[in-house]
């Protein structure tokens, strides 16, 4: 994600329950946090911020959706190049190891479809 997107683990926030994954800052960030009772009591609080709950949950489930479909149906490659294409400042960001893993690839394959650019 990067900035002033909102980041977390969907299952475990809103089951309440450990997550299976981690969350790794890739450098500094001023991060603001609410915890479970928090939104809960604010979505009583104030009706109209459902609205604003539903649409971030669609917007954060769509791009969810869309990063399984691409790992399930594109070919390493493909997935490289979306990336590429869509989040460029993420090879000046993130380590090549990080990359890969996000990509679903070891990082020597990673490095074979960057010398073929």
């Amino acid at each position: 994600m990067g900035d002033g997107d909102f980041i977390i683990s969907v299952h475990s926030f809103f089951q309440q329950t450990p997550s299976y994954e981690c969350i790794e800052l890739l450098e500094e960030a001023s991060l603001i946090s609410i915890s479970f009772q928090d939104l809960q009591a604010m979505y009583h609080r104030h009706v109209e911020f459902n609205v604003v709950g539903r649409v971030l949950t669609e917007k954060y489930y769509g791009l969810s959706e869309e990063r399984l479909i691409h790992l399930r149906m594109q070919t390493a490659r493909e997935r490289y190049a979306s990336l590429l294409a869509a989040h460029p400042a993420v090879f000046q960001r993130a380590s090549l190891k990080q990359i890969a893993s996000y990509l679903g690839i070891p990082p020597e394959t990673l490095s074979r479809l960057r010398a073929i650019r």
